[in-house]
């Protein structure tokens, strides 16, 4: 029995992995909203349905929840926006029921401010999504907090709407 259920993590893992490598940026179809509703095209992976909770009473609104790993932060903050928690919790509750998966929570921010500044506040970012992960029962040793601040932006642009898409926490299942 526990074979079996170390075949379905390895399975989904493994699955998210290979989809997310997939996922070219700005396609529009990985299921990723930005902070203005529109598709980011960031991360893409889709939960495939392999391992589904029986918990969940409606199995493809806990996936699409799975599949939403970035989370947006209002400028120069580190609060996470209620309409994210959801998403946190699912995946959350998927590390719960898989102790041996681990993640990665990758923390960024938009280019203004110094180095230093935005290498702190990913971190904050990262950290805040990681406590309340950890308020629903996630072991600590699953979550690993890296932050990227503005070296890795999501879009190369200056405007107020590129900058959105930079204040991000992306969560990354660690293989």
């Amino acid at each position: 029995m526990k074979f079996k259920a170390l075949f379905q993590s390895l399975v989904v893992v493994g699955s998210i992995a290979a989809l997310s490598a997939c996922s070219a940026p700005g396609n529009g179809s990985s299921g990723q909203n930005s902070p203005n509703g529109m598709s980011s095209g960031q991360g893409g992976a889709q939960a495939s349905g392999v391992g589904d909770d029986a918990r969940f009473s409606d199995g493809a609104r806990h996936n699409a929840l799975l599949a939403k790993r970035t989370y947006y932060f209002n400028y120069d903050s580190a609060d996470i926006q209620d309409e994210y928690k959801p998403a946190i919790f699912a995946n959350a509750d998927f590390l719960i029921a898989h102790p041996h998966a681990s993640i990665i929570l990758e923390g960024h921010t938009d280019p203004r401010g110094s180095r230093e500044y935005n290498v702190a506040l990913g971190e904050r970012r990262a950290n805040a999504v990681a406590a309340l992960m950890k308020s629903k029962g996630v072991n600590a040793s699953q979550i690993r907090v890296v932050s990227y601040g503005a070296e890795r932006l999501a879009v190369s642009g200056r405007s107020e709407h590129d900058f959105q898409l930079d204040r991000r926490v992306v969560v990354v299942f660690a293989q």
